[in-house]
């Protein structure tokens, strides 16, 4: 079975100039069938757009949608907002689909480490590490999906999964993982590729959970159950913490 990762982020990977509001980092893996993402999951979230919009060509993204900015002007009517984020809640929760994602939070990161990494590049060899456990001993391959950047920042991030894919690590030999993770591609956002908007839904809850204060984040309650876990425990499996330490809620039981 084929498996398709489509990768989003939330907050910015600058170490230089760190937002206090939001010093944080994230990036988001949301995991598909890809046969079921083709047949089932794209067609939900079409279906979606077309009744709240009328048609398909919506990009659906989290900032837009809190800012009501663009297509989502609309949602200033409250009626039409309560009615929206109802119906994407619903949606969200009735797709089958796992989360592998990392989060950095960037003062920690930056005042610990000397020569700290770039953290959409670290988040993202968290991500792969976890892939390769997430299929475990099956014969599943994983494709990945990332929403393109600048040119550069594509190709750091391409040399991040071939050098991953060169090297043994953990209980996988290097032969394994090349087997294992196929295929990796950038797709822009005017594409209107709906697994890149479910992760981008997904990304800022997680940033928002990573803050540790006490603000509302009802989303991270409806994405937590689809973390990729162990026995309950989804941090360091479907969300790795870094640097490391407890979150808000304690140990990442679902």
């Amino acid at each position: 079975m084929i498996k398709v990762m489509f990768l989003d982020e939330t907050g910015d990977h600058s170490l230089d100039k760190i937002d206090t509001s939001y010093p944080v980092f994230a990036l988001a893996g949301c995991v598909f069938d890809l046969d079921y993402y083709s047949k089932i999951a794209e067609p939900k979230i079409n279906e979606f757009k077309m009744k709240h919009f009328g048609r398909i060509d919506v990009v659906l993204r989290s900032y837009d949608i809190r800012k009501q900015k663009g297509d989502f002007a609309c949602l200033i009517d409250k009626k039409k907002r309560d009615s929206f984020i109802a119906d994407m809640n619903i949606l969200i929760s009735s797709l089958d689909f796992k989360i592998i994602s990392a989060a950095i939070h960037k003062s920690k990161f930056k005042d610990q480490y000397y020569d700290p990494h770039n953290p959409y590049n670290l988040c993202f060899q968290f991500i792969l590490e976890r892939a390769v456990m997430f299929l475990g001993r099956s014969t599943e391959t994983m494709l990945f999906r990332v929403e393109s950047r600048e040119y550069h920042n594509d190709k750091k991030l391409a040399e991040v999964y071939e050098k991953f894919r060169a090297a043994d690590g953990g209980f996988f030999k290097k032969d394994e993982i090349q087997s294992k993770l196929v295929d990796l591609s950038f797709n822009q956002k005017t594409q209107n590729i709906a697994g890149h908007q479910v992760a981008d839904l997904v990304a800022y809850p997680i940033g928002v959970f990573m803050l540790g204060d006490n603000r509302e984040n009802k989303a991270f309650d409806i994405i937590k159950t689809k973390f990729h876990s162990k026995n309950g425990v989804y941090e360091n499996y479907g969300l790795k913490v870094f640097p490391a330490g407890k979150t808000k809620e304690g140990p990442g039981k679902p």
